[in-house]
């Protein structure tokens, strides 16, 4: 279990001041590499090992957004380890405790020479150890898209989206993703799959559906083949 403290900021917010999402899963991010720094497995291990932890999908539940000025607490549990994936939740609580969001995430271990799969050390594994499984409603790893999806116009990868993998940045996907959607009021659950990455010179040709309730975003390269999917439920 990890802990890192923060303070929701007037750059991080939305025009009705909430935390908008692409902050969120950021906040949750930092939470993770904070804590494998601390264990000594963190960037420059990795590094150093041609290795990576990419993340695979995302499950957010919002009982409710964080806001302008909060003082939140984001707690990050490894619960789980399966051949190259890693498990993790979170929980987000605010400076009265008051339960924020609950999340789960799972991330494949590469080989950054081979850009293939690999199974964590025994090391590795026990530097991280493992938590309790947080009690929620577990969606699947896979998201399922809709037929009948509409084409949207392209968005061209600009610098400013890369990260230190070399590679359109997670958090990044989402934001480009909620970019297309129309205005929606409060936000329950958020969800995402990642499949392959995308980089510096490519263009991502994005796909929008609405099913009861849902929007659906595709991300996907000129071929069709998919970057990221996101649902969003309002």
């Amino acid at each position: 279990m990890y802990r890192m403290k923060g303070e929701i900021r007037f750059s991080e917010t939305d025009e009705q001041g909430r935390l908008k999402l692409g902050s969120l899963i950021n906040y949750m991010q930092d939470c993770v590499m904070l804590h494998s720094e601390s264990l000594g497995v963190g960037l420059d291990y990795l590094i150093k090992n041609h290795r990576a932890w990419l993340l695979s999908s995302w499950q957010v539940i919002l009982e409710r957004c964080p806001r302008l000025y909060d003082e939140i607490t984001i707690e990050t549990r490894p619960y789980e380890f399966a051949n190259c994936y890693g498990h993790r939740n979170f929980i987000i609580t605010n400076q009265s405790g008051e339960l924020l969001v609950k999340a789960n995430s799972i991330w494949v271990y590469v080989n950054t020479e081979s850009m293939r799969p690999v199974r964590p050390s025994e090391e590795e594994k026990a530097a991280y150890g493992l938590d309790e499984k947080l009690e929620m409603d577990y969606a699947p790893r896979k998201l399922s898209l809709p037929d009948g999806m509409t084409d949207l116009p392209p968005i061209p990868v600009r610098a400013d989206d890369i990260d230190v993998y070399h590679h359109v940045n997670n958090a990044r996907y989402i934001e480009l993703a909620l970019g297309q959607l129309p205005e929606i009021g409060n936000i329950k659950e958020l969800r995402a799959e990642y499949k392959r990455q995308a980089h510096l010179g490519d263009t991502i040709y994005p796909k929008i559906a609405t099913v009861d309730g849902s929007y659906f975003v595709d991300s996907a390269d000129a071929d069709g083949k998919t970057y990221t999917s996101v649902q969003v439920i309002s």
